[in-house]
C-alpha cells in the first residue's frame, strides 16, 4: 500500500514539475512579449528626415546620386540605422527595394546626409522607413504603411558580443591629431596593451559646415602594432571645409583570436570570436 501511494505521489510531483516548468516559460514569454511592445508609435518614430520623396531624377542611364537629411530626435544613442527605400521609374512602376546603413551612430540632435546613387531609369526614390537599434532594442519603423515593429536584441542571435566593460578593451590611445595642408591630416596612434595588436582600422566621420555626418572613412593600419609601441596613420578630407572626428576603430586581438570593435559614439565596444 505504502509503495502505490510512493509511486502516486511520484507521478504527481513529476506532472506538477512539468505543469510548473510549462507555466514557467508561458510567463517568460508573455513578458517578453508585452516587453517588446512597450515602445509607442512618438518613442520608436525619433528619425527626422527632409525629403521621404525625391522625385523627377534622370531617366537616362547617366545617374548622379541624390541625397536627403536625417536627424535624430530621441533622447537615447540610435546605432546600426537603415534607411528603407524603393526605386520607381517615370510611370511610378516599382523598380527595386532597397536599404542604405547609415555607418555612424546619431546622439540627440545630430544630423547624417545621406546619399543614395540611384539605378538606370530611376525617377523616383520613395523612403518607406527605417530601422535602428537603440538599448536593448532593434526598432523598425514602416512609414508607408503607419506602423511599427519592435523586437529585442538577443545575444545568443547575434555574432557580436556587447561588453559591458569597455576601459579593458579601449587600449589604443588615438592621439595628437594634426592638419598638414587643406584636406591632409596626420594622427598617432599607441598600443597601450601588453599583446600585439593586427588589422587596426580607425572608424574616422567627417562633417560638413553644417555639422552634418557627410561621410565616413575606414583607415587601416597595415601592420601589427606590438605592446607599448606607437605609429602614425594619414587621414584625408573629401573638403577643406570639413572636419574630421574619430569615432572609433577595430582590432585583431590576436592571442585571443577575436575582433573588438570600439565604438567612441555609444561609448560601448562589441567582440567577434573568430
Amino acid at each position: 500500500m505504502n509503495n502505490k501511494k510512493l509511486k502516486l505521489t511520484l507521478v504527481l510531483s513529476v506532472f506538477s514539475l512539468i505543469f510548473l516548468t510549462i507555466f514557467i516559460i508561458f510567463k517568460f514569454n508573455q513578458s517578453k512579449e508585452e516587453k517588446q511592445i512597450e515602445v509607442n508609435d512618438s518613442q520608436a518614430k525619433v528619425l527626422e528626415i527632409e525629403n521621404t520623396k525625391i522625385t523627377g531624377i534622370s531617366h537616362t542611364k547617366t545617374k548622379t546620386s541624390v541625397t536627403t537629411k536625417i536627424k535624430n530626435k530621441s533622447q537615447n544613442i540610435l546605432s546600426n540605422i537603415r534607411i528603407n527605400y524603393i526605386e520607381l521609374d517615370k510611370n511610378q512602376n516599382k523598380i527595386s527595394t532597397k536599404q542604405i546603413p547609415v555607418e555612424v551612430s546619431l546622439k540627440k540632435d545630430e544630423k547624417a546626409l545621406i546619399t543614395i546613387l540611384p539605378q538606370n531609369y530611376t525617377y523616383t526614390i520613395d523612403i518607406i522607413g527605417y530601422s535602428y537599434e537603440t538599448k536593448n532594442y532593434d526598432i523598425n519603423v514602416n512609414l508607408d504603411e503607419n506602423n511599427i515593429t519592435v523586437g529585442e536584441i538577443s545575444q545568443t542571435e547575434n555574432t557580436k558580443e556587447q561588453l559591458d566593460d569597455i576601459i579593458k578593451y579601449d587600449i589604443l590611445q588615438i592621439y595628437d591629431l594634426q592638419q598638414l595642408d587643406d584636406k591632409n591630416y596626420k594622427v598617432k596612434i599607441k598600443n597601450n596593451s601588453q599583446k600585439n595588436l593586427g588589422n587596426i582600422i580607425l572608424k574616422v566621420a567627417e562633417k560638413n559646415r553644417e555639422d552634418e555626418y557627410v561621410s565616413i572613412s575606414k583607415i587601416s593600419y597595415n601592420s601589427t602594432l606590438k605592446a607599448k609601441e606607437f605609429s602614425k596613420l594619414i587621414l584625408n578630407s573629401q573638403d577643406k571645409e570639413n572636419t574630421l572626428e574619430i569615432i572609433g576603430y577595430t582590432y585583431d586581438d590576436i592571442e585571443n583570436k577575436s575582433n573588438i570593435d570600439v565604438d567612441f559614439k555609444t561609448n560601448s565596444a562589441s567582440i567577434i570570436r573568430n
